[in-house]
């Protein structure tokens, strides 16, 4: 038995598709997991260290799903916000595969390269082991997906769609029989009915970005599902309020620049529209993207 109460929210218009608060940094509403409580059961994405895998698997518990008989471990993309907890998790799952994006995958099973990550994270946020420890996962488990593969759930499966523009090992997730669209961060973050950027540096990309959000499109999703926080019932809305949306945060940022180089000053002048969590990380990926445009 686990002592984590779940927070667990079924995703409107599906019978087996729910939302678990992952409590990233240990606060509500910060990061979302998903869980698929299919015949191949399936987990979207595995969030942070030192919180997330407990939130896990108190939802497995509570949902019936016994976690033995999770198959598939799918990390959208490395961010430790979103990926730290796949290898603990994968020793609590353990006939699960974990599936990553082909240009990221490594990061995750290489113990030298994971703690590089761990690193780099800790000097971008500027504390020690923000998003915890994460444990590699044993390469013999992992798998790389890249744009079309499909993860077989034993009555349907999940289309992988390269996602890059946030980041060049992200893959967004479709299941096309419920038209559930898994977002990773290629659709921004989703707040108070509200679309917010999701830029941080070192690979934002506002090209790619748009790219991403037109192949999005493509697949005529119905509802979206964020790991930045939860479920927005109209997708199509959702993709093209942040076709619009991220340009005129990038323009923001570099009508802003023209004054100071300085990401807290432009993201305090920015807050009242553009106010989230991180705002200044945004910022820095966008100054570092227009430095390089």
């Amino acid at each position: 038995m686990t002592e984590l109460e779940p927070d667990i929210e079924r995703v409107p218009g599906t019978d087996d598709i729910y939302r678990v608060d992952g409590r990233l940094m240990g606060q509500p509403e910060q990061l979302a997991v998903y869980v698929l409580d299919t015949p191949e059961p399936a987990v979207v994405d595995t969030g942070a260290a030192d919180t997330t895998p407990a939130a896990v698997l108190a939802a497995l518990e509570e949902l019936g799903i016994d976690r033995e008989d999770v198959a598939h471990l799918i990390p959208t993309h490395v961010h430790l916000d979103h990926a730290g907890g796949t290898g603990e998790l994968a020793g609590d799952c353990p006939n699960a595969t974990v599936h990553c994006h082909e240009r990221g995958i490594d990061f995750l099973t290489d113990p030298d390269l994971l703690e590089k990550l761990k690193e780099s994270v800790e000097r971008a946020i500027g504390m020690p082991e923000p998003y915890g420890d994460p444990d590699p996962v044993p390469p013999e488990r992992a798998r790389s997906i890249t744009d079309g593969t499909t993860i077989d759930l034993g009555d349907r499966t999940l289309e992988a769609i390269d996602a890059p523009g946030h980041a060049p090992h992200q893959a967004c997730l479709f299941d096309p029989s419920t038209d559930v669209l898994f977002t990773a961060d290629a659709v921004g973050m989703w707040y108070d009915e509200e679309i917010y950027p999701a830029t941080l540096p070192p690979n934002f990309d506002l090209e790619d970005c748009l790219d991403t959000l037109e192949r999005l499109t493509e697949r005529e999703p119905e509802v979206a599902c964020f790991p930045h926080f939860g479920v927005a019932p109209d997708a199509m809305a959702c993709l093209e309020r942040y076709e619009q949306r991220l340009p005129a945060f990038v323009d923001a940022v570099a009508t802003a620049a023209e004054t100071t180089d300085d990401p807290v000053q432009i993201a305090n002048e920015l807050r009242e529209e553009w106010g989230s969590m991180g705002l200044e990380g945004d910022v820095a990926g966008v100054l570092l993207y227009l430095s390089d445009d």
